[in-house]
């Protein structure tokens, strides 16, 4: 071997040399660098044979950088108190879009929440790169099946539909024949139709109108003139807010009987929604709704209310009971349970990781949740060319 091949062999050992330090420098600059891979150096053998000046091929004449394997082991996962601090616990990426269309893998997961447009929030990266997730009900979902998804900066306000409640209805109450229509009279008293001791227990049952304002509905029961008979009458706690015009059942809007059988089970039920205020009563099929369901107009709005007392009515006029049915008993009257799916309007306050599998919901003011996204990570089976 001439002095070109000794020079050659030793110009090897120093270029790959310095290569390598460069890598272990890069690793130690990234050190804190949340998401950061190491990276290893790696090196071959020249394989060549020196004739005179003439390299043919050959052994052990020098290094050649090999490659840069990048290691994606593993790394240590920080707690912080920062939720939008997501981290991935075994293989798998962040998966990111620029809004061009671009697609970038991360396994770094510090988010943070920024304005997307005047009405949503987007949870990006510190160079603005949007996080791609799937639908929350999506089972298994693709690459294809991401998207950035928009925080609503506000959620819309939600009228009740739906009132549910279990009641202890109290069996040792005296039968009475006057019924509650005959008593409640809005012209005798506007501001307190039914008087005291017209009645035997009333529940306050607060619930939201279209513009998620609160109102309040009292649920007025009575013991019918047969001992296993309730009646029941809805009506506002203000009847000024009934809309439908003046008249002796202004601001009431439904009437019912129960009947209950030997073990204080509601065994039939009939109810009728009060139309106007003049008392035009229109029977409602149970057999058909299922359960009671009426018209509410508060200042003008309407909405559509079903009542759920833990029953509900077969089509061939059996009954149902739930898992929290009203029954009647002897004790002091009780509400057992009660809940109404209506609210007011809330502004976005902060998000939550709820699973593992990275379910994120985001959180209101009004203290409702809105399932969001799911943080979805990309396993690649190849990592050559990332």
């Amino acid at each position: 071997m001439g002095i070109f091949g000794t020079l050659y062999i030793s110009y090897s050992g120093l270029f790959t040399d310095s290569q390598a330090m460069n890598v272990s420098a890069y690793n130690i600059a990234n050190l804190n660098t949340t998401g950061f891979k190491a990276g290893r150096y790696e090196f071959g053998d020249v394989i060549r044979n020196a004739v005179g000046e003439v390299f043919t091929r050959g052994a052990g004449y020098g290094v050649t950088p090999k490659a840069t394997r990048w290691l994606f082991s593993q790394g240590g996962i920080q707690t912080t108190d920062l939720p939008t601090d997501l981290a991935i616990s075994g293989r798998g990426f962040f998966v990111l879009s620029d809004g061009k269309g671009n697609i970038f893998f991360t396994r770094d997961g510090q988010f943070m929440i920024n304005e997307a447009d005047e009405k949503h929030f987007a949870l990006q990266n510190s160079l603005g790169m949007y996080l791609l997730g799937a639908d929350p009900d999506a089972i298994t979902p693709g690459i294809v099946d991401l998207k950035p998804h928009l925080i609503p900066k506000v959620m819309p306000a939600k009228a009740t539909s739906k009132i549910s409640a279990q009641l202890l209805l109290n069996a040792n109450r005296p039968t009475n024949a006057e019924t509650l229509l005959s008593k409640y009279d809005w012209t005798a008293d506007p501001t307190k139709p039914l008087q005291d001791g017209q009645y035997d227990w009333v529940f306050d049952w607060d619930i939201y109108d279209p513009l998620g304002q609160r109102i309040t509905l009292k649920a007025y029961f009575d013991r019918g003139d047969n001992p296993n008979t309730y009646e029941v009458l809805l009506a506002l706690a203000d009847p000024a807010k009934d809309t439908r015009g003046d008249g002796k059942f202004k601001g009431a809007f439904l009437y019912g009987t129960l009947t209950f059988g030997g073990k204080g089970e509601v065994v039939s039920a009939d109810f009728s929604q009060i139309l106007d205020p003049t008392g035009t009563l229109i029977p409602l099929d149970l057999a058909t709704l299922g359960q009671p369901r009426f018209t509410l107009t508060v200042d003008g709005r309407t909405q559509e209310i079903t009542l759920d007392l833990g029953f509900r009515v077969n089509p061939d006029g059996s009954i149902t009971r739930l898992g929290y049915p009203t029954r009647l008993s002897a004790t002091p009257f009780a509400q057992l349970y009660f809940s109404q799916d209506g609210y007011e309007e809330g502004v976005f306050d902060r998000i939550e990781v709820i699973t593992e599998e990275g379910l994120i919901k985001a959180w209101y003011t009004n203290n409702k949740d809105l399932l969001w996204l799911s943080s979805f990570s990309l396993i690649l089976t190849d990592t050559k060319s990332l």
